[in-house]
């Protein structure tokens, strides 16, 4: 199976931030939109709201979603695909809004990059939504290799790989 042609759920931000231990306003995963559990893959979005607090700085008058972000919302994915990567799919597609939390045995201990090589192609302004691509391609003890992509309307804007240490996943 393509690792592109994910299963759709839909697991909004409660259930994303019961995997991360990011919050506002560095948690980059707003929701996650299709899964493949097995192959630690993932698609998750990200609206880039104008009234982030970042954009009185970065750049007043002419604001761009710092490239670090949307790198940081890329290794989030990338946790969140090796959480969900040994979930039930059938429990991924049924969940609802106010069920449970997630278990406290499928969340990771944390998550750390290890070396990055992305290039960004695109500046992200607001009022866009970002939507993230991640895909484990290797894992050697705690190290996952990622292929990574960003996209804004279908276009572009960051791509590459991560590798991540990811201690304590299922």
């Amino acid at each position: 199976m393509n690792p592109r042609e994910l299963i759709p759920v839909a697991l909004p931000a409660d259930f994303v931030k019961a995997l991360l231990p990011q919050r506002a306003p560095l948690l980059l995963v707003d929701c996650v939109t299709g899964v493949l559990p097995r192959a630690a893959a993932v698609r998750a979005t990200r609206d880039i709201a104008p009234e982030e607090p970042v954009f009185t700085g970065h750049f007043p008058g002419d604001p761009v979603w710092p490239g670090a972000y949307t790198i940081e919302g890329l290794a989030q994915a990338c946790l969140v695909a090796g959480a969900l990567a040994h979930f039930d799919v059938d429990l991924l597609r049924s969940w609802k809004p106010g069920q449970s939390t997630v278990p406290a045995a499928q969340r990771p201990a944390m998550g750390l990059l290890a070396a990055v090589d992305v290039k960004l192609t695109r500046p992200v302004l607001p009022g866009q939504r970002l939507e993230y691509w991640v895909a484990r391609t290797h894992v050697v003890d705690a190290l996952h290799r990622f292929e990574v992509e960003a996209t804004v309307d279908g276009k572009r804007v960051a791509a590459g790989t991560l590798t991540t240490a990811l201690k304590g996943t299922p």
